[in-house]
């Protein structure tokens, strides 16, 4: 039984991520992908809806979600334009069903180095600690 999205999360910052998020689902193995990531960081709460149905994963930072795992290899960031580009540069997709900041990360491809997920996390909590309020 899905839990109800925190209040904390609620608001127009995240409609657009979590309108997008709604229906899908995160295999374990990418939950715990994020999960790695983010752990180094400080103010981080993750709110998944039910994690025994296997539904997404969401992480978020004084009310700002800035990261979700979603599907069986993809975990998405909000960055700035500056780094959003250079992870579209680097092998990342746009994602912008879940809003204009976004950038997906496949992961577990063995054409492609395995990317560096916590320095794309810190970007992420950094803009969303201090400026994606506007860019959502």
């Amino acid at each position: 039984m899905d839990q109800p999205i925190p209040e904390s999360l609620q608001g127009e910052t995240n409609d657009s991520v979590l309108a997008y998020l709604a229906d899908l689902s995160a295999h374990s193995d990418v939950s715990e992908a994020l999960e790695g990531a983010v752990a180094p960081l400080g103010d981080v709460q993750t709110y998944c809806p039910d994690a025994s149905q296997y539904r997404y994963r969401v992480v978020a930072t004084r009310g700002v979600v800035f990261a979700f795992a979603v599907g069986m290899r993809t975990i998405g960031f909000r960055l700035p334009p500056e780094f959003k580009d250079r992870a579209l540069a680097s092998g990342a997709e746009s994602c912008s069903q879940a809003g204009s900041d976004w950038a997906a990360i496949t992961l577990f491809r063995v054409d492609w180095p395995e990317p560096d997920l916590q320095f794309w996390a810190r970007q992420a909590y950094v803009y969303a600690r201090y400026g994606a309020e506007s860019g959502a």
